[in-house]
């Protein structure tokens, strides 16, 4: 019988435990110090991964993650040496002994949830949290294992789209190639949940392969809850990320507090038009790229001035802009009189027909969700998320918790190398701005006959709310009752303002043109999401007090935007869109 491997000339092999995609796992004996150790040994071409979870795990001192004691050499091996857990993973568990009950469940995933937010609070992602992944001894401590930080280079090709993680428990985002983030990780966390208790992956059945699921990963449309209605997942496994708890609010969630329903953001459109009339460039620009990774600004103490907004409806968005931020980019002009009441853009035309970039700043209500939790009473740093394909965002939020964003897009939806660079110059702007004081007051005050002067929440009566999203819907105000949601995210009406160029002039692509209580309306069928229809209901069409550029439209429609989504009739526009018809009737004639 051959004699026993002793790894580093002092960590005696006793019992490969299991393999998987980092490595193979032993239990060994550690002969110096006498204790029972758990090996990770690389796979070929591994070492550097090995040796980025040592460094990071060893940064991380928490009762629930496992820990890294050291990494060594052995040969043409590297080791990664652990904490040994006698234990079974929640695989195992559900494997062999069946689902969980959710109260068991719920403990396992408080436990998980306190390690994610340890980690989140350092500016770490797991990136792949699953069963296999947790680890639950027989006292009920759970465990959290396999950094899945060091994974940031593992991903499955799907495609063109690099995806890193296992895709049963994939948020939908990282399964549409955008980068992972604490949200993702608290989406793994409900999937992971939903396993325990269901049986399976929340994207169905491994099957046929892992790309089935990401299919179903990337459209958001998980399996139904039975056993886990109690447990927290549902907000856990919102398809929107800004609505998903952070890993402290699962954690306090899992352990009995009452769960809240995640607010609704409106899911509001981009409205950018044309610009007609040509616009000379009379000086040459030059481009100035800023690095995507640029460090954060500084949080700055607040001014004297906590609530640096006021009434919300006098305050002036365009005050934050200056069409000086961007005049090296090419000819920038100031539109205050398009998209939702408490926005303001800057549109700059790129020299040598580069096209237009609309550059627009939003003030909104506090999220409900952050991914950074704000410090009420102080200005948060300026976040920087990775771009999307031809759009990038920048926001931080004001001592009331009330957020500003700032987003840079080309009008003709292209990818553009100067549009981080310009939504950074933006943001810097905005922020020294209100470093230095409150939100200027409007100048020139809403018309009387105004949408902005309606409290949106009023124009839906009980009675077609409970015919529409059942009995004890919640609902949810938006900023300067603007917009307001009720509903979950399986069924929910959602209402918001907007203002765009005539559209009996313009009519929007692709939609059919009817009427609502004899308004003019627009019905847009969601064909991707397969559930969702909007109707545009025409308010007013008025002048603004403030000119527009010369060569656009001098008008300008107030309109209402009804929006239904109905996951029972996903794939059956046309009731999801009768249904929308039938609110917008309602939300037409209780227009003042």
């Amino acid at each position: 019988m051959a004699a026993p491997q002793v790894i580093a000339g002092r960590y005696r092999l006793e019992e490969r435990l299991g393999a998987g995609g980092m490595g193979v796992v032993w239990r060994a004996s550690d002969l110096e110090l006498r204790r029972t150790v758990a090996l990770k040994r690389s796979l070929d071409g591994d070492e550097p991964q090995i040796r980025r979870e040592a460094r990071l795990g060893a940064a991380l001192q928490h009762p629930n993650i496992v820990a890294v004691y050291d990494s060594v050499s052995d040969g043409a091996d590297r080791w990664l040496v652990m904490e040994y857990l006698p234990a079974r993973s929640l695989a195992e568990i559900v494997r062999t002994d069946g689902v969980l009950p959710p109260g068991r469940a719920a403990a396992i995933g408080a436990q998980i949830a306190s390690a994610l937010a340890a980690m989140h609070a350092r500016g770490m992602v797991h990136r792949d949290l699953t069963p296999g992944n947790v680890l639950v001894a027989d006292d009920g401590t759970a465990k959290l294992a396999d950094l899945g930080i060091s994974r940031g280079h593992e991903v499955t090709l799907t495609g063109s789209a690099r995806v890193g993680g296992t895709a049963g428990y994939l948020a939908p985002e990282v399964a549409n190639g955008e980068a992972a983030t604490a949200a993702s990780d608290v989406f793994s966390l409900g999937a992971t949940l939903f396993a325990a208790v269901e049986g399976g992956s929340p994207w169905g059945s491994a099957e046929n392969g892992p790309f089935a699921q990401l299919r179903r990963a990337a459209e958001g449309t998980p399996e139904p809850l039975r056993n886990a209605r109690g447990l927290a997942v549902r907000a856990m496994l919102s398809r929107q990320p800004g609505k998903r708890p952070t890993a402290a609010e699962a954690e306090a969630l899992l352990r009995g507090a009452p769960v809240p329903q995640a607010a609704k953001k409106p899911k509001r459109r981009m409205v950018i038009g044309s610009v007609i009339g040509a616009v000379v460039l009379l000086a040459a620009g030059f481009l100035v790229f800023a690095r995507d990774d640029a460090p954060p600004a500084k949080a700055t103490a607040a001014p004297q001035a906590q609530d640096l907004i006021g009434d919300p409806r006098t305050a002036d968005p365009c005050s934050l802009l200056s069409v000086n931020s961007l005049s090296q980019y090419g000819k920038a002009f100031l539109e205050p009189n398009l998209g939702a009441f408490a926005r303001c853009d800057l549109n700059t035309t790129l020299p040598d027909r580069g096209g237009t970039v609309v550059t627009s700043l939003e003030l909104s209500e506090p999220e409900q969700y952050p991914q950074v939790p704000p410090v009420r009473g102080q200005l948060g740093e300026i976040r920087r998320p990775n771009p999307d394909a031809g759009k990038c965002r920048r926001s931080f939020t004001l001592p009331d918790l009330s957020v500003v964003t700032v987003s840079s897009v080309r009008s003709d939806g292209a990818a553009a190398p100067q549009l981080c660079a310009m939504a950074d110059a933006v943001v810097g702007d905005a922020y020294a701005r209100v470093a230095r004081g409150p939100v200027a007051r409007r100048a020139q005050p809403f018309q009387p006959g105004s949408l902005a002067r309606t409290d949106a929440c009023t124009l839906v009566d009980d009675a077609t709310l409970r015919r529409t999203v059942g009995p004890d819907y919640p609902v949810d105000r938006h900023f300067a009752n603007w917009a307001c949601s009720w509903g979950h995210d399986a069924k929910s009406v959602d209402l918001y303002y907007d203002r765009q160029w005539p559209l009996a002039e313009d009519p929007p692509d692709g939609q059919t043109r009817t009427t609502a209580g004899g308004r003019l309306a627009y019905v847009d069928p969601h064909e991707r999401e397969g559930d969702t229809c909007d109707v545009t209901v025409v308010y007013r069409t008025y002048s603004p007090a403030l000119p527009s550029l010369e060569g656009t439209p001098q008008q300008r429609d107030e309109v209402v935007l009804v929006e239904i989504t109905d996951e029972a009739n996903k794939g059956n526009l046309a009731a999801v869109c009768d249904t929308a018809k039938s609110v917008a009737a309602t939300v037409a004639a209780r227009l003042p």
